[in-house]
C-alpha cells in the first residue's frame, strides 16, 4: 500500500536547514505531522498511529532525520515535541469517533522528566476532548537515562493519569536493558532488528524472550519496520502484539487516515 505522497528531502537538497531556519519554522508553524498506522497482529485491527514530525519549508518537505538531530543539538527538541503534541491532539481528536485510533507521540527524555509535563498534556487533551488512555508517549533513545529512580517515579505518575509510555527502538544487547523492568506500557522493536527476523533464528529467539518478559510485566511489544509478509508472519509466530511499517501503512497526513482505514478494514492486509 503506497502513500501517494511526494518523497521527503534529506539535508543538502536545496531547502535551508540551519538552527536559525528551524527556529523560524517552529515560530511560523512550518512543523506538520504525519501519522503512521499501527495494527494488532493477532486481530488485524487498526489500533493507533504514531505522530511523526515533518518540516514544510520553501515548498519542500524535509525528512525528520535531517532536522531532529539539529533540534536536539540546538536545544529545540522540547519545543519541537510541544509543537507535535499540540498538532497531533488537534488532528486526531476529530477522527476518534469514526476511526477509534489512539496516537503515540515521541518525547525526548528531558521533556518526559519535566515536572509540568503531565499538566500540559492534560490541558492539551482537555482542550481537544481526548481521553489520556488514547495517548501514548514514546521515550526516544538518544539521551542516556542516568537517574532510573526518577524515571520510575515519572512513569508511575503518568500511568496513574492514564497515559501509556513506550520505550522506543529496542535492540539486542540494548544498553538500556536495565530500564525494561520499569513501568513502561510497552517496548518498540527497532526496525534493524525486525528486518532480520525471517532469516535469523537467534534474532527470533531474542524477540521471543522479549515478548515473554514483556507479557509477564503486562507490557506489549510493537515491531517497527514491518515491510513485507515474511516479517509479518515471523512476528505473528513470535507472539509480537502490534506491527508498524510500510506493509501496514506509510506515514500519512491526518486527512488521508480515513481512506487508509477503509482500505485496511476491507481486507488489504499482509
Amino acid at each position: 500500500m503506497t502513500s501517494g505522497l511526494p518523497p521527503m528531502l534529506p539535508a543538502g537538497c536545496g531547502a535551508e536547514i540551519s538552527v536559525e531556519a528551524l527556529r523560524e519554522g517552529l515560530d511560523q508553524g512550518e512543523i506538520g505531522v504525519h501519522y503512521q498506522p499501527i495494527v494488532s497482529i493477532a486481530r488485524c485491527r487498526p489500533v493507533m498511529v504514531e505522530a511523526l514530525a515533518r518540516w514544510h519549508r520553501g515548498g519542500a518537505v524535509i525528512a525528520p532525520d535531517a532536522f531532529i538531530p539539529l533540534a536536539e543539538r540546538a536545544g529545540l527538541d522540547c519545543l519541537l515535541s510541544a509543537r507535535v503534541v499540540g498538532r497531533a491532539m488537534a488532528e486526531i481528536a476529530p477522527l476518534w469517533a469514526r476511526l477509534r485510533l489512539g496516537v503515540s507521540i515521541n518525547l525526548p527524555l528531558a521533556q518526559l522528566l519535566r515536572p509540568d509535563l503531565a499538566t500540559k498534556l492534560r490541558r492539551d487533551i482537555a482542550r481537544h476532548g481526548l481521553d489520556p488512555r488514547r495517548v501514548a508517549l514514546e521515550l526516544t533513545e538518544t539521551t542516556p537515562v542516568r537517574d532510573s529512580a526518577r524515571l520510575h517515579r515519572v512513569l508511575l505518575r503518568l500511568r496513574g493519569l492514564g497515559f501509556r509510555v513506550l520505550l522506543d527502538d529496542v535492540l539486542p544487547g540494548d544498553p538500556r536493558a536495565h530500564l525494561f523492568d520499569l513501568p513502561f506500557a510497552g517496548l518498540k522493536l527497532d526496525r534493524s532488528l525486525v528486518r532480520l527476523l525471517p532469516g535469523s533464528a537467534s534474532m527470533r529467539e531474542t524477540v521471543r524472550r522479549l515478548v515473554r518478559r514483556a507479557e509477564r510485566r503486562g507490557q506489549v511489544v510493537i515491531a517497527e519496520g514491518v515491510s513485507d509478509r515474511r516479517i509479518w508472519s515471523a512476528l505473528r509466530g513470535l507472539g509480537v502484539h502490534y506491527a508498524q511499517g510500510f506493509a501496514v501503512g506509510h506515514p500519512l497526513p491526518s486527512a488521508a487516515l480515513p481512506g487508509w482505514w477503509a482500505c485496511w478494514r476491507s481486507g488489504r492486509q499482509p
